[in-house]
């Protein structure tokens, strides 16, 4: 066999592996736990924002309806110096809900995890929710966090984010489609005992893990990865790490308008990889996108070395096959399996899209919101 196919199945094959490890190590396609009658853990949600004067009055109406006991949980909003109708949309909010507390970024400080740190730094609970402000909750979310937590005890629990049904287009399934694939991978690698990534929009921990893992958090470099350097310390310092899959703790974020937006914003989280400097994260982005880049140029393979055909075929579609089943399994948990009915189109275009988004990540630039960070 000539050696660049077998490197070139080397690595299609270690990436078919992975993908395969994980999709067993997924919990089943529901995982509700079991509803705790009486709690006794208090919690406090922060919640960043700025400019979210859409999302806003969604978000709000989720918490006002959580089934958590009202006294054991505070939301703590922290606006980091928005310009639209976000201050005077929670002021009403806040005062209509005690358990709703708005505060603003002091001038001269801004970014996310200046908001982050602000409101842990104000929260009356030991233990923290993160959640970005532009998504939508189930009435259960607390809940199903709390819960998982007491049968799972842990420092950091990670959970699924994807995003709400809106207009049923094929944009609509792809990025869906796209983010329930990092879900997954994130999903299994915490059941492996090796996480390897997690969302900031979903994410609960407690505030001595928060100031234990500054030391891991380059901030004045990086200015974005709050999450994922979290993780990092949480894992470097030999913490317990859990993934939930319960669907009511699921967080729906709005899919991305246009192809532009969409790109744009998995640009943003790829140009943060190289700052995490762990050798098995780095790892999986480099096997990820070698494998991804050998699928797109395929064609091309499969002309150079016509001899081994079958085999680069074979390749392919067992790539496709093991995308599908971790899929699959995301889909089940989410209740969007209706989804796969894209999912040959999809994973065709793909290919390309990702070439896209790497080559813009390599650029390395990172904004959140309207300012760069």
């Amino acid at each position: 066999m000539a050696l660049p196919v077998l490197i070139l199945l080397l690595i299609v094959y270690g990436y078919i592996l992975l993908m395969f490890l994980f999709y067993l190590e997924i919990g089943p396609d529901s995982d509700p736990g079991r509803d705790l009658t009486e709690h006794t853990r208090g919690v406090s949600v922060v919640v960043p924002l700025r400019n979210e004067e859409d999302q806003l009055p969604g978000l709000l109406d989720d918490f006002a309806r959580q089934s958590f006991p009202e006294e054991l949980h505070e939301v703590i909003f922290v606006d980091d110096h928005s310009t639209d109708a976000s201050a005077s949309i929670l002021a009403k909010w806040t005062g209509a809900y005690p358990r709703f507390r708005y505060l603003r970024l002091s001038p001269g400080t801004s970014g996310k995890k200046s908001a982050l740190s602000y409101g842990i730094q104000h929260a009356e609970h030991d233990w923290i929710i993160q959640v970005d402000a532009d998504c939508r909750l189930d009435p259960g979310f607390i809940s199903a966090h709390i819960t998982f937590l007491e049968e799972h005890p842990s420092d950091l629990v990670a959970g699924i984010v994807t995003t709400g049904n809106g207009n049923g287009s094929f944009l609509e399934s792809f990025g869906r489609l796209d983010i329930l694939a990092l879900a997954g991978s994130s999903a299994g690698s915490f059941s492996l005992g090796r996480p390897m990534m997690c969302s900031g929009a979903n994410l609960a921990y407690s505030k001595k893990l928060h100031e234990e893992t500054r030391s891991f958090d380059p901030e004045s470099t990086v200015a974005s990865g709050d999450d994922m350097f979290l993780m990092i310390g949480a894992r470097k310092l030999g913490k317990t790490l859990s993934f939930i899959t319960d669907r009511k703790s699921i967080v729906r974020t709005k899919p991305q308008k246009d192809l532009r937006s969409l790109i744009e914003q998995r640009i943003r989280w790829g140009s943060k990889t190289p700052g995490y400097k762990m050798l098995d994260i780095q790892l999986l982005a480099l096997l990820v996108s070698l494998c991804n880049i050998s699928i797109l140029l395929m064609p091309l393979w499969i002309i150079l070395f016509s001899m081994w055909w079958p085999w680069l075929a074979a390749a392919w579609i067992l790539k496709t096959l093991a995308d599908f089943m971790l899929l699959f399994r995301m889909t089940g948990i989410t209740g969007s399996r209706s989804d796969l009915k894209r999912f040959l189109p999809v994973s065709l275009l793909y290919y390309p899209y990702f070439l896209v988004t790497v080559l813009g990540a390599l650029r390395g630039r990172t904004v959140w919101k309207e300012a760069l960070r």
